[in-house]
């Protein structure tokens, strides 16, 4: 008896009044409400309410029950960081009768979704937002759709409940219901859709479509390739004389780029990364002196810190130098070392750097490049590009950098890659309309200033600097690389 009676509740659980019953309702009341002044009218406004009554019930019993329906989520188990990831449901009718459903999606928190309806506020509490689909299954089919999440922090995150509504045959009723489907971790990686558009490209021999021009770059390495006719437009140090002499006409030598380099990439953990990074709305395409790289492998737009902007940079570029036949290292630090990954070569390399970076988090220390350096150089690797992602306000902060850099430039090529802070550039460049806009404007064109002279300080010394906003990071570096790489330069 307990067991019949809890499936009672749990049926009527299910059902929530339609405005359409509601309506009915109303007007049953407002009919006792005539009844009242005309009492002839009691029998058939009594006829009426128990003629609602059976359509009620019977409406409910009869429609299809929450049983008749199979959901499904589907999703890589593997998502990317800041960048759209696909979510899939499945809704299978086993039902005799058409039904349009409404799915609610429990996504984790902070996750930014395409479908979603705009946040709503409930006692001054922020309600969660989830994604609202809608859709039509006719009986015995099955219907599938799809909607987007772009996740804000990297790291371990699990759905939750997929919710589910649909109105009774007669409408009188809504009945709802949710299950917990299986498999509902996600973990949360450094953005790796890049990497993917960059290999489908490569095999389909399509570089150009994303803005590669020519992986081995003829002419501008500095291994012999091959000989050829000279076109207009080679340089003429390519000229090769004594081939011209021997042919009776102008030869041009090819040449490859170099293999088999080394470069590391120190990754800057500290407080100064901590920062969301700012950038404008557009994206503006790389120039051709820029070369190689567009920005169709840019990351979204989704708000991430400088840190995950770094990390996200990282991955291409030590894609694209293991698939260039480069060994790729990886140094974590903050105030000590974090992680240390010897440069090694292949896509194995590049496995262990991104599960390497998957963990890694900024912390609310400054950054310690001297004990950085002296790691990488107590480890005797040979000479190498070394790429250091950072982040540098004034001179007075970038003294660290300045002085660790020293010892490191005698025994490799030293890049520094900074991100420039939009917010403050914009209030630099914006006319003021009064003195406290005046005032920001001032304070901002003097950080502006003591930053640039700091970055102007390390590039005088031999630095490399690469100073971009967030959304060019992944494009300027990359480009940066194939650039020293085609010139011979690492």
């Amino acid at each position: 008896m307990r067991q019949f009676f809890s499936k009672i509740l749990a049926f009527a659980a299910s059902l929530l009044p339609s405005p359409r019953l509601a309506a009915w309702v109303m007007l049953g009341a407002a009919l006792w409400v005539a009844a009242a002044l005309v009492p002839s009218w009691r029998v058939l406004v009594a006829l009426y309410d128990v003629i609602l009554i059976v359509l009620a019930i019977v409406d409910a019993v009869l429609s299809p029950r929450p049983r008749d329906f199979d959901l499904e989520r589907e999703f890589e188990p593997k998502m990317n960081l800041g960048a759209p990831n696909e979510i899939t449901l499945r809704v299978r009718n086993r039902a005799r009768l058409p039904v349009s459903l409404t799915l609610r999606d429990e996504v984790p928190e902070s996750w930014t979704v395409s479908t979603a309806e705009p946040a709503r506020e409930s006692n001054g509490v922020v309600l969660p937002v989830l994604p609202k689909i809608s859709l039509r299954v006719e009986a015995g089919k099955e219907v599938e759709t799809r909607y987007q999440v772009s996740p804000s922090r990297r790291g371990d995150f699990r759905f939750g409940a997929l919710h589910a509504r649909y109105a009774t045959i007669l409408g009188l009723w809504f009945r709802q219901f949710q299950i917990d489907p299986p498999n509902a971790e996600a973990r949360v990686y450094p953005d790796i859709s890049a990497v993917r558009r960059f290999e489908l490209a490569l095999r389909e021999g399509k570089m150009r479509d994303i803005g590669l021009h020519l992986l081995r770059l003829r002419g501008r390495g500095t291994e012999f390739e091959s000989l050829r006719e000279y076109s207009t437009g080679d340089e003429y140090k390519s000229i090769n004389w004594k081939a011209s002499a021997r042919r009776g006409k102008l030869i041009s030598t090819n040449y490859e780029i170099e293999r088999d380099q080394t470069i590391v990439i120190c990754l800057d953990c500290g407080r100064m990364m901590t920062s969301l990074a700012v950038s404008r709305d557009e994206k503006r395409e790389a120039s051709e002196d820029d070369g190689i790289l567009d920005s169709r492998l840019a990351p979204s737009e989704t708000p991430l810190s400088k840190l995950d902007c770094a990390i996200n940079a990282t991955v291409l570029l030590s894609h694209v130098a293991a698939s260039m036949g480069d060994s790729v290292g990886l140094l974590l630090f903050s105030d000590g070392v974090l992680k240390w990954l010897p440069p090694r070569k292949g896509k194995i390399q590049t496995g262990a750097i991104i599960e390497a970076l998957y963990g890694a988090q900024p912390a609310l220390v400054e950054a310690d490049y001297q004990v950085a350096y002296e790691h990488l150089m107590a480890r005797r690797v040979r000479r190498a590009l070394v790429v250091t992602f950072t982040d540098i306000i004034d001179a007075d902060a970038s003294r660290e950098l300045f002085n660790a850099s020293g010892a490191l430039r005698r025994h490799h090529n030293a890049l520094c890659v900074t991100i420039n802070n939009r917010d403050v550039i914009d209030m630099a460049e914006k006319f003021p309309e009064n003195d406290g806009q005046f005032y920001e404007k001032a304070l901002a064109q003097r950080m502006l200033s003591q930053r640039e002279g700091a970055l102007e300080r390390l590039r005088a010394s031999g630095v490399g600097i690469l100073d971009v906003e967030a959304n060019q990071l992944t494009i300027a570096t990359v480009n940066r690389y194939l650039n020293l790489k085609s010139r011979g330069a690492l």
